[in-house]
């Protein structure tokens, strides 16, 4: 490799100073109280606020910067992204192909200028990821605010009406239309004085922002009749090319000159359509051997009522992740603005996913709402809370950048609307919301729970000056006044204060939180800033990432100690849906008849052809389920924390293991006897569904899941719901035709040739995709064999005719998936859906 190049160079960004002494000190809490931090805080009711040290590196968003590949004049950014640099000579600088979120970070990281040319690539959404390949709002942001330079977006021209959408939406929010007050809030509780005027909000916040629009920060170029965009220098002088080849779905830079040099290939990257050759799958497999199980693990025990952090820092932060966390509640969580890449810090602090059951949105800006979309398209359908004016919003939004029609969308997820006014119950806790000050929509909202209580700001600016003089000039009614002086996270009300401390004006001053007084301080921590952002000897303290915030609500002091480990068993067994509710005395019984065990990395966790005598829940950590002597390295499935395994020995107690289970990490696990557990399996459905997987296993079926490149990374509920789904084995001989009507069909045994001609078909209707206008059906002429799965799933959504034809090749056995079963497989995980339209095959290495 050699060394990243740029135009100009910048001194590489350095770990934050307050960072690594706030993590220092961290490490040395966590070593002299176990994961318990050595500092408290007293809650409104005198109990106490621990703050607990996770064992989890804080460098999670920093592990996929390690490797950067460059090649001549061409960058390739960690989180995605290429840039190619043209000639100096050009003067025509930097440009980047593709622009996942945060990727500005990549640049200011490695020490190179943010470019200003950018090109959005084909499709704007990568299924396979989940994320926005086109977030361009903090590029314009950081080159208009910080640089004040504008951006050039390079794109087809059908995707400019679609970014300028997008655009419009966040810089400037919905406009008056759009807004529903009425709908947001309470009429009991609330009047019109209540509802905020956003647009003259914004002015008084940022008086610039009244001549601001998508052309004051991006200049647009769109791809001609040819397919190429021409970039000129400083003296208007044509010096860079770049053309579209639709064939090859490449974008070509070349010099214009006599030589029209090219200077680099660029491909379109479907990340959902890739194919990965043996020596690639190779080189992971090994990396993944390196990095795995590295570091000690530890079971998370979600507090009572508390906070666990994933970020506290923004969107300029090299070194930090943007705000956001989850807010525990009687042991289960609701996710507050995730960010990108959260369900892997999830799996890093052994969270199981499972109790987590909604994500709160407080507004649609780029750091807040592109790990909320990716959060909501991973596993199962979850809930949606926000206002009626921020769900719209963001449905119009990631309409413009997904391509899918805002109806489609509202199937992924259940929106839950709040009220200003009005508080919504969580697992008895409630949520009260109000509007923030900001430039947008924003909500920020506080909780109560016997007695305590947090606040969350969200993004807003805490000076009563501006809101006074708002007020005083008949920019905001009496409610409003009232809901942002009296109701400020400022004044000191609650145990627990998160604040945010961004760039003024349309952030709140660091001076402000400075001047506060020291009681109010003391239960604060800030949020939306670097730690080197925060004044040493102020007295506040920036939210450390992967913190968890408890507030004790056990009163340890008086004998109660262990009853948290209790419910927090309980809620994770009510999680598995193979249980009904156990009552809390049927869980301390379980909890006394059982044990925990820790596994030392590559340490045996279950040996094949050995009797099944406990109900195992994994609590921490990773562990790998092989085929005993198997060496290829496919796993028949994954265990993290929250699942569980030894459920057909509740239907037959003398079951053997048949496969081998390894830790891959250390692993913590909770181990059942299945005396103790059975008496609680009562649902004769769910006893047949476990038989069910018994056969399965028993016939390979389990196992050729693994055989897949989409399905292999299936959850286990995931596997068990998709394996439920599919009807009795069906047997075809060589040469017969497999009908693939209204179907999926999973291949268990032979082979088959899949054949679809584009060509063939006289109607274009019957080929139409959700990938744009420059996409088109690709011809398909291929054998498959164990593991695939055949099925044009858009036909099967649309309930039409598919034009994809399998005649088999070998002797076959293979089960069917129906239309209605599955398209209520995929209603239920949406990501899959999402990443599965379009889609005929899914085979080991491909996806046609």
């Amino acid at each position: 490799m050699s060394a990243v190049k740029g135009k100009e160079k910048v001194a590489p960004a350095k770990e934050d100073d307050t960072r690594s002494a706030s993590a220092t000190e961290a490490a040395a809490d966590a070593s002299a109280h176990g994961r318990e931090g050595g500092q408290r805080l007293t809650g409104k009711s005198g109990r106490m606020v621990r703050i607990i040290k996770s064992a989890t590196s804080a460098n999670l968003y920093q592990e996929q910067l390690k490797d950067v590949e460059t090649d001549d004049n061409l960058v390739h950014l960690p989180r995605g992204g290429t840039i190619v640099n043209p000639p100096e000579e050009s003067g025509v600088g930097a440009i980047q192909f593709g622009i996942p979120p945060e990727t500005i970070k990549d640049s200011m990281k490695l020490g190179i200028t943010v470019p200003t040319y950018f090109v959005i690539l084909g499709e704007m959404f990568d299924r396979q990821a989940a994320l926005n390949m086109a977030e361009f709002e903090f590029p314009a942001y950081f080159n208009f605010f910080c640089l004040k330079k504008r951006v050039t977006l390079i794109c087809h021209a059908d995707l400019e009406s679609r970014v300028r959408a997008i655009f419009t939406e966040t810089l400037l929010g919905p406009p008056e239309e759009d807004c529903k007050p009425e709908e947001d809030h309470d009429p009991q509780t609330t009047d019109n004085t209540a509802h905020p005027k956003f647009r003259e909000e914004g002015y008084y916040l940022d008086g610039m922002r009244r001549n601001l629009n998508v052309d004051t920060l991006i200049q647009f170029k769109t791809f001609d009749a040819k397919s190429e965009v021409n970039l000129e220098n400083d003296a208007g002088e044509k010096k860079i090319k770049i053309k579209f080849d639709l064939f090859t779905k490449s974008y070509r830079v070349q010099e214009i000159d006599d030589k029209c040099r090219e200077l680099a290939k660029i491909d379109e990257k479907f990340t959902y359509k890739k194919k990965k050759g043996d020596e690639e799958a190779d080189e992971i497999r090994e990396k993944e051997k390196e990095e795995g199980g590295s570091a000690e693990t530890e079971p998370f025990q979600p507090p009572k009522f508390g906070i666990t952090i994933l970020g506290s820092s923004h969107g300029f932060d090299p070194n930090g992740s943007a705000t956001g966390f989850v807010v525990w509640v009687k042991g289960r969580g609701i996710m507050v603005d995730p960010p990108p890449g959260s369900s892997k810090a999830l799996e890093k602090l052994s969270i199981p996913p499972r109790l987590i059951e909604g994500v709160i949105l407080t507004h649609c800006h780029a750091d807040h709402d592109a790990g909320t979309f990716q959060k909501i398209l991973k596993e199962k359908s979850i809930n949606l809370y926000t206002t009626t004016t921020i769900f719209n919003s963001f449905l119009r939004k990631y309409a413009a950048i997904s391509g899918f029609g805002g109806n489609f969308l509202t199937n992924l997820f259940t929106f839950k609307p709040v009220q200003i006014g009005k508080p919504t119950e969580f697992y008895g806790a409630l949520f009260n919301f109000y509007y923030s000050f900001h430039t947008i929509p924003c909500v920020g909202f506080e909780v109560t729970l016997d007695g305590e209580s947090m606040v969350y700001s969200a993004d807003t600016n805490s000076d009563s000056e501006v809101v006074e003089k708002m007020f005083a000039e008949g920019a905001i009614g009496q409610q409003r006044r009232d809901m942002l002086i009296n109701k400020s996270p400022l004044r000191g009300d609650h145990s627990l204060i998160f604040h945010e401390a961004g760039v003024p004006p349309i952030h709140t001053p660091m001076k402000l939180l400075v001047d506060l007084p020291k009681s109010i301080k003391e239960k604060m921590f800030v949020v939306h800033v670097t730690g080197s952002q925060i004044p040493k000897d102020s007295g506040l303290r920036q939210a450390n990432i992967f913190d968890t915030l408890d507030i004790d609500m056990l009163d340890r002091g008086v004998g109660e100690l262990g009853s948290q480990a209790i419910l927090n068993i309980g809620q994770l067994l009510s999680s598995i849906d193979i249980f009904p509710e156990i009552s809390p005395e049927g869980v301390k019984k379980i909890v006394d008849s059982s044990v925990r065990k820790t596994y030392a990395k590559g340490s045996i966790i279950s040996a094949a052809d050995t009797h099944v005598d406990s109900f195992t829940i994994f609590t921490a950590g990773i562990a790998h389920e092989k085929v005993n002597g198997d060496t290829s390295g496919n796993l028949n499935r994954k265990y993290t924390s929250g699942d569980y395994s030894g459920e057909v020995a509740l239907v037959d107690p003398t079951v053997k293991s048949t496969f081998v289970v390894e830790a891959y990490s250390q692993v913590h696990t909770f181990e059942i006897p299945i005396s103790v557990i059975q008496p609680h399996l009562t649902d004769q459905s769910t006893i047949d569904m476990i038989k069910g997987y018994s056969k399965l296993q028993a016939e390979g079926v389990w196992s050729a899941l693994s055989m897949n490149l989409v399905f292999k990374e299936f959850s286990n509920g995931q596997r068990k719901d998709f394996l439920d789904s599919l009807n009795e084995t069906e047997s075809f001989n060589l040469g017969d035709v497999v009908d693939l009507q209204s179907c999926g069909v999973f291949i268990v045994e032979g082979r088959v040739q899949v054949l679809l001609d584009p060509s063939s078909v006289e109607d274009e209707e019957d080929l139409s995709t959700y990938r744009g206008k420059n996409n088109r059906m690709d011809f398909i002429d291929c054998e498959v064999e164990r593991g695939a799965f055949l099925s044009d799933i858009n036909a099967v959504l649309n309930d039409k005719v598919t034009y994809v034809t399998c005649e088999a090749t070998s002797d076959v056995k293979l089960r069917r998936l129906e239309r209605t079963k599955m398209v209520n497989f995929l209603i239920k995980n949406p990501g899959l859906m999402v990443q599965l339209l379009d889609t005929r095959i899914l085979t080991f290495d491909e996806v046609h």
